[in-house]
């Protein structure tokens, strides 16, 4: 995933150069597009995860250990600092794609 969003960021800058120069690369903006879908898709994914989570810790809250609930706070953790990036990345290339 690291090569995608560096890809893509470099992609973002490339069309905030050529829009300060009032030039238009219509493959480069659906290019863009095409990944934001993807970016907006495991966003959601993610959500499916964390709630994959929820329930492993209304379980450990119940009958789990403390290590079980460390581990499964630590899992919703990663997943939320995940979606927080995605998240990011999506306002990211909305502003550019608006601008």
């Amino acid at each position: 995933m690291l090569e995608e969003v560096f890809d893509l960021n470099m992609q973002l800058e490339e069309l905030r150069m050529q829009k300060k120069m009032g030039e238009d690369d219509p493959a480069l903006v659906e290019e863009i597009g095409r990944q934001k879908l993807e970016l907006e898709q495991k966003h959601e994914g993610l959500l499916g995860e964390l709630k994959g989570e929820w329930s492993n810790w209304d379980s450990a809250v119940d009958s789990g250990t403390e290590t079980d609930r460390l581990k499964i706070r630590n899992k919703m953790v990663d997943v939320l600092n995940r979606r927080s990036y995605l998240r990011n990345l999506v306002r990211d290339v909305n502003e550019v794609l608006e601008s």
